[in-house]
């Protein structure tokens, strides 16, 4: 009996895909461990985790040091010419069928975020990049907000992002063609998104994914005029003209994207709440907190007073 459940456990593994999780880094050993911690403890069977550090002066390799070795993980360190480079290596590195991109400050939120996900892309063939919804957490990990996106429509991401990078799979063949381009330092994934979009077919699934870690180093915080700027560049590469109609277009955009998408993410609320299979050390504080945050517009500065 026990030889039999032994050889049943073998045979679905080797039947699940492998799944290589691309993380670039560098300088965040204050975050880096938790971003680990979210790979190392997902129950999805075949996973790789690769770590391209830019030649980390603070305390990253010290804590990649620590984990080498505990789950299938390997890191190099080596200067590169940016994040985009960073990630374009570890595409280039990747074994996986499928393959997610999460950063060294994000998490995914809970040990079944990554065979959620990979079971949609193995039951509909036809769907070659599939995302999903996010939470926000502070420097400390502490859940502010929870964000939902719609479904993918080429020309409303023309308008905006619509899309949480650290949430989304898609398949091998996709970076085998396709890779961020460099000379971009912010609007990097969004670029690549636009690209894909005309080619690939794109799937949202209602369920909450990852988490992105809102913190005062952020580049979206620190660099807000030049992520607005570069952004505007990537939407002219692609045609969007900026008359009355892309402005009443995002107006017309943001109703379900941040009115709708913040009374929903209300009735996800509880669901945190009774979570018990966090993949990374979450926190969760007053619930009339995390209430007043979900009804606050400005997502992106969420938290950056409380870390």
């Amino acid at each position: 009996m026990t030889r039999d459940l032994k050889r049943n456990q073998q045979d679905s593994r080797e039947e699940q895909p492998l799944v290589s999780i691309v993380t670039p880094s560098y300088n965040q050993g204050q975050f880096i461990e938790q971003t680990i911690l979210s790979v190392k403890n997902q129950n999805c069977p075949n996973i790789e985790h690769i770590i391209v550090d830019g030649g980390s002066t603070d305390n990253t390799l010290e804590i990649l040091k620590k984990y080498e070795g505990t789950y299938n993980m390997c890191w190099i360190s080596e200067s590169d010419e940016g994040q985009a480079d960073a990630v374009n290596k570890g595409f280039e590195m990747a074994n996986g069928e499928i393959i997610g991109w999460l950063n060294s400050d994000d998490v995914y939120v809970d040990r079944h975020a990554i065979t959620s996900m990979v079971n949609v892309l193995q039951n509909s063939e036809d769907v070659d990049v599939v995302y999903g919804d996010l939470i926000f957490i502070n420097a400390d990990s502490v859940i502010l907000k929870i964000q939902r996106y719609p479904p993918f429509n080429y020309r409303c991401m023309l308008r905006k992002n619509y899309i949480g990078q650290p949430t989304a799979f898609f398949r091998k063949r996709i970076v085998e063609k396709h890779k961020l381009d460099i000379s971009l330092q912010f609007a990097m994934d969004y670029e690549f998104w636009l690209r894909l979009g005309e080619k690939y077919k794109f799937l949202h699934i209602d369920r909450i994914v990852a988490g992105e870690r809102n913190h005062p180093q952020r580049k979206v915080v620190t660099h807000r005029a030049q992520v607005g700027k570069e952004s505007f560049e990537v939407k002219k590469r692609y045609g969007q003209t900026f008359g009355l109609q892309y402005y009443i277009g995002r107006f017309v955009d943001m109703f379900p994207s941040n009115e709708i998408g913040r009374i929903k993410g209300l009735y996800k609320l509880p669901y945190l709440y009774k979570k018990n299979d966090f993949a990374f050390q979450a926190s969760l504080g007053p619930i009339s907190t995390v209430v007043a945050n979900q009804l606050w517009r400005r997502t992106r500065n969420i938290g950056l007073q409380q870390s």
